[in-house]
């Protein structure tokens, strides 16, 4: 019996380890700690006792997310990439996504928030930017504005099921960071 519960811990411990394994573009695995909740995975590289917050889009919570989100100023270094300029207003904040496979009709969003229904915010969605493919070797840095803590940012994308699905980008009040969440 005491087995059976040593092999069934270890399973339970396995499966929260390999849900939370997201890792960004040119993370290695070596990690002291990752820890997911919300779409938000903070990764502590082993050494570093530094936290790098990154927002996730991740629809089906699978072990590599759809795409992923970080500050601009806490990439260590920015590969190639296109940029975007979302807003001409300042202050100016980038955000880099990242995907670790091609995802389709990526588009940049401006929100306007209308309503609730269903207990989800209801926005006037504009259209800003399209990339037709973003792929992992390319990534996109956006400059947005926020205003107030509505958000007023945001992307969508066509994912594997042929689903479009929608995020707004906003940065928390609690601890400044990125902040996905899908409407």
């Amino acid at each position: 019996m005491k087995k059976i519960s040593i092999l069934a811990a270890a399973m339970v411990l396995a499966l929260g380890v390999s849900v939370c394994s997201a890792q960004p573009l040119g993370q290695t695995a070596d990690t002291t700690g990752v820890t997911c909740k919300d779409g938000v995975c903070v990764i502590v590289p082993a050494g570093s006792g530094e936290k790098t917050a990154l927002a996730a889009a991740n629809p089906y919570n699978n072990a590599v997310p759809d795409i992923e989100g970080q500050w601009e100023r806490e990439v260590k270094q920015l590969g190639p990439h296109d940029t975007f300029v979302a807003s001409q207003s300042d202050p100016q904040v980038g955000v880099v996504f990242s995907v670790n496979s091609p995802v389709k009709n990526f588009k940049v969003l401006a929100l306007e928030f209308k309503d609730f229904a269903n207990d989800k915010p209801v926005y006037q969605v504009k259209e800003l930017f399209t990339k037709d493919v973003l792929r992992p070797e390319r990534q996109l840095l956006v400059k947005y504005t926020f205003f107030g803590s509505i958000p007023n940012n945001g992307f969508s994308y066509t994912d594997g099921n042929g689903k479009t699905r929608y995020y707004s980008v906003s940065q928390s009040g609690k601890d400044g960071s990125l902040f996905f969440s899908e409407f």
